[in-house]
């Protein structure tokens, strides 16, 4: 009678810790290989040409992982997915999104030099101008300077036609 005791003791407290184990947490930061698994995903996108596939991932990454390391590069990929299918205004806003929220990233200058080759696509060449003008001013001696610096020549001769 005693041994049926302890076992029904011991499956009703078995029973209450149980759950606790089981819990699913309620943020999905609690996981933090999510996001490098949902930006592994948005890349793999990204070399297959996969447009819808690329923005869906970028959504989900950012509503769910807010705070991630690869949120920044996320926006560059989406801009230049963007830009590649003629989506030229979600193109600019996406690196928009990335040179005013990642200050510090090292995609920054390469969003501007984007930036500015869209706003020159769409003819624009005045705010192409200002965007390669900061981007040599900011980043000088960067690939992303030189490369503007030439853009800027490009521009130039273009104007003077």
């Amino acid at each position: 009678m005693r041994k049926r005791a302890v076992i029904i003791g011991a499956l009703t407290l078995f029973s209450a810790i149980n759950p606790v184990f089981a819990a699913v947490p309620k943020k999905l930061n609690a996981f933090p290989e999510g996001d490098r698994l949902i930006y592994s995903r948005l890349v793999d996108a990204y070399r297959r040409n996969q447009f819808e596939h690329v923005i869906q991932q970028r959504q989900l990454l950012e509503k769910n992982y807010p705070s991630s390391i690869h949120l920044d590069n996320a926006y560059y990929l989406s801009g230049m997915m963007q830009f590649q299918n003629g989506r030229y205004g979600e193109a600019i806003r996406d690196f928009n999104t990335v040179t005013d929220r990642f200050p510090r990233s090292n995609k920054r200058p390469g969003a501007l030099f984007a930036m500015a080759v869209t706003y020159d696509r769409l003819g624009l060449k005045p705010q192409a101008a200002r965007v390669l003008e900061s981007l040599i001013k900011e980043y000088p001696g960067s690939q992303e300077s030189q490369r503007a610096w030439m853009q800027m020549k490009l521009l130039k001769q273009a104007s003077s036609k």
